[in-house]
C-alpha cells in the first residue's frame, strides 16, 4: 500500500482551481451568487450574471450578482422576472428551443435587433455585450445571462470558448444549488413579501377571502389600522375578520398564527418551486 500526501494547497493552486474550489464549496449557501460572479469574471470577463431555472409558462431566479456584489441590479433582475419582460426576450424564447439539446447551447445576443428595441431600455440599458447560455440537467433546464457592461468591450472569442468549455459544469453547479435552496428554503422570506403570505394561505384553502388577507397582513406585521386602511375597511371589521380566522384555525394568539404559516409555508413552498421534468419548458 502507498499513501501520497497532497502539498498542493490553496495558495499554490490555479485561479481557476480557487475560483472553482470556492464556487463548489458555496452550493446552497447564500455566497454562492458572489463566488459565480468572480468564476464567470475570471473565466470570461463577465460583469454580472444571472441564473435562472426555466420551467413551463414560469421562469424562476436561481442566483443573480455583479462581481462587485453591492452593485447587482436588483432591480433589473425583479424587473425582468416579474414584470414578465422574459417572455418577450428573443433570446429566452430561442433557449425555449436549445435547451431540448443533448449539449448546453450558448446564444449570443444581438442588442440591434428588433425585438430589443422596448427591452433593452428597460432592463439592460448599461449591458455591452450579453452571452445566454442555456442547457438541461437531470431534472430541469437552466439559463445563465451572463453581461459585459459599459464601458468595457464586448466578450472576446477567446472568452466564449472558455464558457463553451465549461458549460457543462456551469449547468450541474446551478442545478445543485438551485435543488438545495429548494430543499431547505430560506424561512426568512415566508414573512417578508405579503404577495407571497397571500398566496401561501390561499392555497391552503383553510380561510375565505377576506379572513385571509387579514391574517395575511397580521403574519406581514401590520397592525389593525393598518390593516384596516389597506383593505379600506373599518379597524372593528378588522378585528371581527381576525376573530373568525382564528376560529375557523383553532387558534387564539399571533404566534399560534405564525406556527400554522410555517408550518404550511414550508411544505407549500418546496410544492411550488418543484423541479419541473427535464422535458418542461417555458
Amino acid at each position: 500500500m502507498t499513501i501520497m500526501t497532497i502539498h498542493q494547497g490553496m495558495a499554490s493552486m490555479s485561479t481557476n482551481d480557487r475560483a472553482i474550489a470556492t464556487l463548489v464549496d458555496t452550493i446552497g449557501e447564500d455566497g454562492f451568487g458572489p463566488a459565480l460572479a468572480r468564476f464567470l469574471n475570471e473565466l470570461c470577463g463577465a460583469d454580472h450574471f444571472a441564473a435562472f431555472r426555466l420551467q413551463q409558462d414560469e421562469l424562476h431566479e436561481v442566483a443573480a450578482c455583479c462581481v462587485e456584489p453591492a452593485r447587482t441590479a436588483r432591480d433589473r433582475v425583479e424587473t425582468y422576472v416579474n414584470q414578465g419582460w422574459w417572455k418577450r426576450d428573443p433570446a429566452m424564447a430561442e433557449a425555449q428551443r436549445c435547451a431540448q439539446a443533448v449539449r448546453p447551447s450558448i446564444i449570443h445576443v444581438d442588442f440591434s435587433a428588433d425585438g430589443y428595441a422596448a427591452l433593452r431600455p428597460s432592463v439592460f440599458p448599461t449591458v455591452r455585450d450579453r452571452l445566454l447560455l442555456c442547457g438541461r440537467t437531470t431534472n430541469a433546464d437552466f439559463g445563465l445571462s451572463i453581461v459585459r457592461a459599459d464601458p468595457n468591450a464586448p466578450f472576446a472569442d477567446e472568452a466564449i470558448e472558455q464558457v463553451a468549455h465549461s458549460a457543462q459544469l456551469l449547468m450541474a453547479l446551478l442545478a445543485k444549488h438551485a435543488d438545495i435552496r429548494r430543499t431547505r428554503p430560506n424561512v426568512a422570506q415566508a414573512l417578508t413579501a405579503l404577495d407571497e403570505i397571500e398566496h401561501c394561505i390561499d392555497a391552503m384553502k383553510a380561510l375565505p377571502r377576506r379572513e385571509a388577507e387579514v391574517a395575511a397582513r397580521i403574519l406581514y406585521g401590520m397592525s389593525s389600522v393598518g390593516i384596516a386602511l389597506d383593505l379600506s375597511v373599518s379597524e372593528e371589521t378588522v378585528k371581527t375578520y381576525r376573530k373568525r380566522a382564528y376560529h375557523r384555525l383553532a387558534i387564539g394568539s399571533e404566534r399560534e398564527l405564525l406556527t400554522w404559516y410555517l408550518a404550511h409555508w414550508s411544505e407549500w413552498r418546496g410544492h411550488h418551486f418543484e423541479l419541473a421534468p427535464a422535458g418542461a419548458l417555458h
